[in-house]
Formats: structure tokens, sequence, C-alpha cells
């Protein structure tokens, strides 16, 4: 039977405006992440988050979220390394260097996010930068290799496809055989990226391929191209995310009330095709990780 790895994404920086339930503190991102596991994820992917929702960057929230989801089963953990716009790469390379328990993955965008974002005071667009420089990249690596992570090489365009092609011929990012591919953008919504369509998502995976024959993805989208790319990536032997972070709603399900009910989703897709949920121990053997501290 075919394996698939389903990975939930279970709050991004997804406001609750969007849909109520998106989780925030840590006993509600481990309980969703709970409720992810036993509907057949086998990573949960999160971000800090303060009581109010804002972006935070506070090593003790990881360190008592993953403590949490620990205690109650066996998930591979993923956080995140972005960052929002102001804030230094060291807001980012503090929790991955001190908290006590090393987590297993971090996605790491290679290369920085540019938007135009609706202003009300002008009644135009402004420019929002989510920063990640070469320099940035390159120490964010090292902290990660320092502990033992995996960084998970995010490319969200074709510019962050050749800028993992020249870390990897460089040598600073050690593994050529998994990306996280994540064409997001939706045509004429001001983000400078590849919109999440059929046509751009073969195109990123199939220059993967020419350079990297033996390598693996696992791909997402936002909003209703979630969906899309998440039926065309488990239709051809590819893995996927899916969750809150990526779309606030289902198909034909405007608030559903658990990122398990996306998995859930992924799972009767998958089992159409053939395809079986991987466990945590199958995901840390395709990927390569370590066991879990």
């Amino acid at each position: 039977m075919d394996t698939i790895i389903i990975k939930a994404c279970l709050n991004g920086g997804r406001g609750r405006e969007a849909n109520p339930n998106v989780p925030w503190t840590p006993e509600e991102v481990s309980q969703e992440a709970v409720r992810c596991f036993d509907a057949g994820a086998c990573i949960v992917h999160f971000h800090a988050r303060t009581p109010e929702g804002r972006i935070s960057y506070d090593t003790s929230w990881y360190a008592r979220t993953d403590t949490l989801i620990r205690a109650q089963c066996d998930l591979v953990l993923n956080h995140t390394t972005a960052r929002q716009s102001g804030a230094p790469v060291e807001s980012v390379t503090r929790y991955l260097l001190d908290t006590p328990d090393p987590v297993e993955m971090v996605s790491l965008n290679l290369g920085q996010g540019v938007r135009w974002l609706p202003s009300q005071a002008s009644g135009g667009r402004r420019t929002s930068i989510s920063p990640n420089s070469y320099e940035d990249i390159v120490a964010t690596l090292d902290a990660c290799y320092q502990r033992g992570i995996f960084p998970e090489p995010a490319v969200h365009d074709m510019g962050m496809l050749n800028n993992a092609v020249t870390l990897m011929r460089e040598g600073k990012l050690r593994d050529s055989r998994y990306f996280l591919v994540e064409p997001s953008a939706h045509w004429g919504d001001g983000r400078q990226g590849m919109p999440g369509t059929p046509k751009n998502y073969f195109l990123i995976t199939d220059i993967i391929h020419d350079f990297y024959p033996e390598a693996i993805w696992l791909a997402h989208s936002s909003g209703s191209q979630t969906f899309v790319i998440g039926a065309i990536a488990i239709a051809t032997g590819a893995h996927l995310r899916v969750g809150f972070e990526d779309s606030p709603f289902l198909p034909n399900k405007p608030l559903p009330s658990s990122s398990a009910e996306y998995v859930e989703w992924a799972v009767n897709i998958a089992r159409a095709h053939g395809r079986e949920p991987a466990t945590p121990a199958q995901a840390r053997h395709i990927l390569g990780l370590l066991p879990p501290v």
C-alpha cells in the first residue's frame, strides 16, 4: 500500500475573523494537534501566537506546546522560521537554539515574501516584506544543524527554487530529496509569488525532478486552491499539507470546527486512490528525520 504524508497546519497567521476556531494558545494548539493525529495526520505545523492572536517568537510558548503534544502522541512537530517585517533573524534562531528539547522540523522560506496589501489610509496599497536574506537563511540553517533540526526547504516560486539549488550546490542546505512546494498567491492579490494553479504546480515540480530525480515533495496552496493542489498531489504520488493556516474553509463547509476535518478530507481522497496515511514513524523514515528527543 502506497503511503502519503499528511501534514496539518494548525494556525499560521490566520485570524479568528476568518474562522473563530483557529487555535492560538499552547493548550488549544496541542488539543488540535491530537485531533489531527487521530484523524490521520503524521506531522503538525504551527506558529507561536500571543493570547490575542498576534505573531510571537516566544521560546517558552514553543517549549510548552511541544511538551503538551509529546505527552499525548508521537506526531512529528514542525515549527516555523517565518518573520514579520522588522523582526530580526535572531528572533527565530533564539528559539531554535534555546528550546530545551529541539523540534524535529522547521519550515524555511528560501527568500523573502513581498505583498502589496490594501491600505485604508491611502485607499491604495502598501508594501509588506517578510524578510529572509541569504545571510538570514544561512544563519537559520546553521542554528538548525547545531541542534539536529531538519530544515524544510519551502519554495513559493521559481526564484525560491533557484535559491534552493544555489544553497544545495554550495553545501549550505545539506539535503536535496525533499521540498515543500507552496505556490500560494492568487492572481491579482498583490502577492509577488506564483499563484496556486495546476500549471504552476507542475512547472515547479517538473524542475525539481530535473535537478533531483529522486526528490519527493509535500504540496499545498491557499484558499480554494488548497484543495485543487491537494487533490493533484494525492493523485500523482506526492504528499500534502492542509488545515486552518492554508484555508479557513473546506469545500462545501464555510466554518470547519477543526483542522482535523481537513485531514479527514485528505484521508478520504487518498484512500480512494489506494494510498494510506503515513504514521509518524513512517514519515520520519521517508524524510530521514532523527528520532524524537
